[in-house]
């Protein structure tokens, strides 16, 4: 195996990077994948304050992990039909000792959707760009625009 292909494969498991917030300012961007929408997928933004960065992104990958699954494709489309999914930890990332107590919360938004708009800059966004908000139950703050509007604050 080629240097090159050893380093893609290592580094590059997912076909989509994550931006996050280092938080270092007293307003924050959401957590959100560039990518996905190459593959066919819808893009993922996540609140930057539910687990930071770090985090979030490890709960963004194991959502496509998650969607990738045949047996979940359904579950997607639901989504991208106006649908919410809730989905446990355990469900997201079954791995042994995986004893996360959070539902995951998964609904699209539209490109007009303040979390989007401040995420993702205006010439980046194409019409066949889809957008899943990313969110854990109960925290119904993260649904409204007012919550993102100029960038979140803590």
């Amino acid at each position: 195996m080629t240097l090159k292909k050893n380093l893609k494969r290592k580094y590059f498991r997912y076909p989509f990077i994550i931006h996050a917030d280092p938080l270092k300012e007293s307003t924050a961007y959401p957590t959100h994948t560039h990518g996905l929408t190459d593959v066919g997928m819808p893009e993922f933004i996540m609140d930057p304050l539910a687990f930071g960065g770090e985090g979030n992104a490890g709960r963004i990958n194991a959502a496509y992990d998650f969607f990738r699954k045949k047996e979940n494709k359904d579950k997607l489309k639901a989504i991208l039909n106006g649908e919410t999914l809730k989905v446990t930890g355990k469900q997201l990332s079954p791995k042994p000792n995986a004893d996360d107590p959070y539902v995951y919360c998964f609904r699209e938004v539209p490109p007009k959707f303040e979390a989007v708009k401040i995420s993702y800059h205006e010439k980046e966004i194409t019409e066949d760009m889809r957008f899943i908000q990313v969110y854990i139950e109960g925290d119904d703050y993260v649904l409204k625009d007012d919550y993102y509007r100029g960038g979140v604050k803590w």
